[in-house]
């Protein structure tokens, strides 16, 4: 168990805020989330969340730090459900309430339209923390689940997930633009 050099993009007003499950070992080496792979990126640029493709080795910075290269200009963020254990194996993480109440009150507070969970088992162990019943293969929406709080919710397959192909995560990425483009434009 090693301590997690990512630092997380969170901040108050996000239009998207994506949670991934844990550190992974390259991203943490490399010290920016979804550095080892491009996957992430061109599905998010497939899908018209940002409007240029983008260097996977210092992408975190262009997409959740600035907001130029982001479809409207809308404020995208990410964190980890599990913040401080650097695994590349998701079998090796165990989400605890801890983590779960961390999440939330983190949601609460800074109030996102969107979460986007990026892998099952963040979306089985918030939702269980929850007392959410789900489906556990089901994606897309999975609507609002914290109490006076309008965050909506929504669940993509990981980035580099084998079992769903590029184009059905483009699709959910697609689904998320089309409900945060129904909010009115920002000045």
């Amino acid at each position: 168990m090693k301590g997690s050099n990512l630092v997380p993009f969170v901040r108050e007003g996000l239009d998207i805020l994506f949670v991934g499950l844990n550190p992974a070992n390259g991203s943490n080496k490399n010290k920016h989330y979804f550095s080892v792979n491009q996957a992430f990126w061109n599905q998010l640029f497939g899908a018209g969340l940002i409007t240029e493709e983008v260097d996977k080795l210092c992408a975190d910075v262009e997409i959740f730090g600035k907001n130029e290269k982001n479809y409207k200009e809308w404020s995208y963020g990410i964190t980890d459900l599990v913040r401080d254990v650097v695994d590349s194996n998701s079998k090796n993480i165990k989400p605890s309430d801890d983590d779960c109440k961390y999440l939330k009150e983190k949601i609460k507070k800074n109030a996102p339209k969107v979460v986007v969970f990026l892998h099952s088992k963040v979306k089985k162990s918030f939702l269980a923390y929850m007392g959410v019943k789900f489906d556990k293969n089901k994606y897309g929406k999975i609507g609002r689940i914290i109490e006076n709080c309008s965050t909506m919710f929504y669940v993509v397959p990981f980035p580099i997930d084998s079992h769903h192909d590029k184009e059905t995560k483009i699709g959910y990425y697609k689904a998320i633009k089309g409900y945060l483009d129904r909010f009115p434009q920002k000045d």
